[in-house]
């Protein structure tokens, strides 16, 4: 049996739940999900759990549901000033952090009471999960980290002569597009970091080895995420992926470090930026997307065109059918976080939450209506089955959809306007020729 911290097995059986619900919840949101580093997870005592932070909430469910043990999380001191929220977040498991930015002008920063229930959680072989860089930004690059994971770590085993075994896990998130329903997200656990071998550092400089760990954890993260550098990159990087995208691997390792390779090679390369920018802007000139001519080839051969044909004629009542039952549960979730307008960073929250509504409550009604006609409780859930399905053949049947619309694009203008279909095959050989993967 491993070590884990003792916790009333009330708030154990809701944290059990919570977690069930929440698996179910990114399970429908995401269109894919990759988990890398699953054998750096089999840890027992005392750990933190270190990630970057790219999405606000969603950070913590999409680390959080892998691991075996129950975490606390150190949590925006905002989302405790409401009553309800702080008798709420105070019992599921959440300690407040004040930032500098929690702060009112002349309010003196104590965070000591942090601190406190941080070492007394960790000293019973508890989790910790830290969002280092403090607060949430949607882009695809790593912010310099915080130094208050390193300094729990360092506080918690000072008190217990370096003996606790706190260990720190350092995670990389990596998304497609955060705020976006049916969007990728990438999961890398990387390998524990022993406390203790900071001890000698610490007890010669203090300040100096919280930020030398501090700096470690954050440049290991680093090497876990599709990190971009700054904007002018995450745009390139995004630019480059387009023409890459139909070569990438499958298999979920290699995925990975295609995409990783992709960036570490050609983030510097200046006037492969400037070539991809203007070959983008022609593209967009004519409405056509770079990863439709990447696929010209594949998506003109007889097999594929009849195939992808046959399966939009034969499809269509099934998609018709699946469109119309799951469009209302679907909208209202988006419809309720554009109503709300908070920050885009917590749209896919919004959009989890409400859809764990609306999905279960259609899906309900549905049942209650197939009962009602059949009296077969039987054809009721296979109805709620069958209606999950479409779901899925619905998502599939419009992605196809839109590949043969982008075929069609192709097609228009490489009759009407062959030299620049030309033009643009040439141009992005060029690219791909200058753009360096070995």
């Amino acid at each position: 049996m491993y070590r884990n911290a003792r916790i009333n097995p009330v708030l154990r059986f809701i944290y059990f739940l919570l977690r069930c619900i929440a698996w179910l919840g990114v399970s429908v949101f995401y269109r894919r999900r990759i988990v890398l580093g699953r054998e750096h997870l089999q840890f027992d005592g005392p750990a933190i759990i270190v990630v970057n932070h790219p999405s606000t909430l969603m950070d913590v469910l999409n680390v959080c549901l892998h691991i075996r043990q129950e975490s606390y999380f150190l949590a925006n001191y905002g989302l405790f000033k409401h009553p309800v929220s702080n008798w709420l977040l105070s019992r599921l498991f959440c300690i407040p952090v004040k930032r500098r930015e929690d702060v009112a002008e002349g309010e003196v920063r104590n965070n000591d009471a942090v601190f406190n229930q941080s070492f007394q959680h960790l000293e019973k072989n508890g989790l910790l999960f830290i969002a280092a860089e403090g607060v949430s930004w949607m882009e695809r690059w790593v912010r310099p980290f915080k130094t208050g994971a390193a300094r729990i770590a360092f506080g918690v085993e000072k008190r217990n002569n370096w003996q606790l075994g706190v260990k720190i896990v350092p995670v990389g998130l990596s998304y497609s597009a955060p705020n976006l329903f049916r969007s990728e997200v990438i999961v890398h656990f990387g390998a524990p970091i022993s406390v203790a071998s900071w001890a000698a550092a610490e007890q010669e400089d203090h300040e100096k080895a919280v930020n030398d760990c501090t700096q470690a954890i954050e440049q290991t993260v680093r090497v876990q995420v599709l990190d971009t550098r700054d904007e002018a990159g995450q745009v390139f990087m995004e630019q480059l992926e387009q023409m890459y995208r139909p070569d990438f691997p499958k298999q979920a390792d290699a995925y990975f470090e295609f995409r990783k390779n992709l960036i570490e090679k050609n983030i510097d390369n200046q006037e492969l930026r400037v070539l991809t920018a203007h070959y983008f802007s022609k593209l967009q000139a004519v409405n056509v997307s770079a990863q439709s001519l990447a696929l010209w080839t594949k998506l003109s051969t007889s097999t594929s065109i009849l195939i992808d044909y046959i399966l939009l004629v034969l499809g269509l009542p099934f998609f018709l059918s699946g469109y119309i039952f799951w469009f209302l549960p679907c909208y209202l979730p988006w419809l309720l976080a554009k109503k709300l307008n908070l920050y885009i960073g917590y749209d896919s929250n919004i959009k989890v939450l409400a859809g764990l509504i609306t999905f279960p409550l259609a899906l309900w009604g549905a049942f209650r209506i197939a009962t009602h006609f059949t009296n077969n409780g039987w054809l009721g859930l296979g109805t709620m089955v069958a209606l999950i399905l479409l779901g899925y053949f619905t998502a599939y049947y419009l992605d196809v959809l839109q590949r043969r619309r982008a075929w069609q694009a192709l097609g228009a203008l490489r009759r009407h306007e062959p030299e620049a279909f030309e033009e643009f095959q040439k141009w992005r050989g060029e690219i791909i020729a200058n753009a360096s993967m070995l």
